[in-house]
């Protein structure tokens, strides 16, 4: 090795202790002195703090009733996914017109029908899995139509004010007055009762429920000082109204999606037992409708539809209760 080499090589080496010693210093001084600020330090705490908020917001999720709640839906989300490879009987075979041909209605559990049939010699586990499909529709459907409209009309309403707020809520006010099942018995024979039909009537007479809800919330955000500042710098109505309000005040709405969701399966499994559902589809209320006046043999018929109605939702339930109390800063408890 060189003299040249040699030296090169110790200034390395000095540069290299002097750049550690002075990475030593600046790091104590960070964290002893409150008042004296580094720019690599505070991006490393900086991010640091980012990866810890992040957990703590998931652990919040991570509640024994939510945990629950998650995988009782989800069992009913892989049955419906699955529903192919979980029965023989494809769909065509447990819902009119067709009538199984060797079918015993009413029959107790066998090898060939575990949970038994039901009305026309139709399976109960097969109608269960194709029934875990519909439900999720159900579930969602009316739900989406309700909050979407809810949040447009209830932003409008709260944001313009005057005479635009009053007729939205007096409009809302009156569709208050009507019990939404017996709205949906009066409408569904007129309009049809094809599941869609039904689907589509359920969420558009959600939506004055959620006009109210979204206004109020829209009101609390509409008096913050970045929404004036908006208006002042001559931003355009609509980009103030669901650029600026809408994101910042859409939180409770998504946190009620769930609850909604439950609310949904519970509301639209009671009209199908009431004989106002689609018979032509597999839903866990028709079946429990087609053991209406029949003798205790049938009862096995209703009863495993109705447990998989309360699994879908008690599911949605909780995990709408998981996620307020993950979500909602007003319920949070600092231990």
């Amino acid at each position: 090795m060189t003299e040249q080499d040699i030296t090169i090589e110790e200034r390395d080496y000095k540069d290299f202790s002097v750049s550690g010693g002075k990475k030593w210093v600046r790091l104590l001084k960070f964290y002893l002195l409150p008042a004296w600020r580094d720019p690599e330090f505070s991006a490393y705490e900086n991010e640091i703090e980012k990866i810890k908020s992040k957990r703590r917001v998931f652990r919040r999720f991570l509640t024994p009733l939510t945990i629950i709640g998650f995988l009782m839906v989800l069992y009913i989300v892989i049955l419906a996914v699955y529903g192919p490879f979980l029965t023989d009987i494809p769909l065509q075979e447990v819902v009119p017109p067709y009538i199984p041909p060797d079918g015993v209605p009413f029959d107790d559990p066998s090898p060939e029908h575990p949970l038994g049939t039901t009305l026309y010699g139709y399976d109960v586990y097969a109608r269960i899995i194709w029934g875990a499909r519909t439900s999720i529709g159900m579930a969602f459907i009316p739900v989406i139509i309700s909050m979407g409209g809810g949040l447009i009309l209830g932003t409008i309403s709260a944001y313009f004010g005057g005479i635009v707020d009053y007729l939205m809520m007096r409009f809302a006010d009156l569709w208050y007055s009507f019990p939404m099942l017996i709205l949906i018995i009066i409408l569904a024979p007129i309009i049809g009762q094809d599941l869609l039909t039904t689907l589509v009537i359920y969420g558009v007479l959600g939506i004055p429920y959620n006009i109210r809800f979204m206004r109020s919330l829209v009101l609390q955000v509409k008096q913050f000082d970045y929404v004036k500042a908006a208006k002042t710098g001559g931003a355009l109505k609509f980009k103030v109204m669901f650029k600026h309000i809408v994101p910042n005040s859409i939180s409770p709405m998504i946190i009620t999606f769930f609850g909604g969701a439950a609310g949904t399966v519970l509301g639209l499994a009671g009209l199908a037992f009431l004989g106002f559902g689609d018979p032509d589809i597999a839903t866990w209320g028709i079946d429990i409708n087609w053991t209406l006046g029949r003798p205790m043999t049938a009862i096995a018929a209703a009863i495993w539809p109705g447990i998989f109605i309360g699994i879908t939702a008690v599911g949605f339930m909780l995990m709408g209760d998981g996620v307020r109390d993950a979500l909602d800063p007003r319920l949070t408890i600092q231990k």
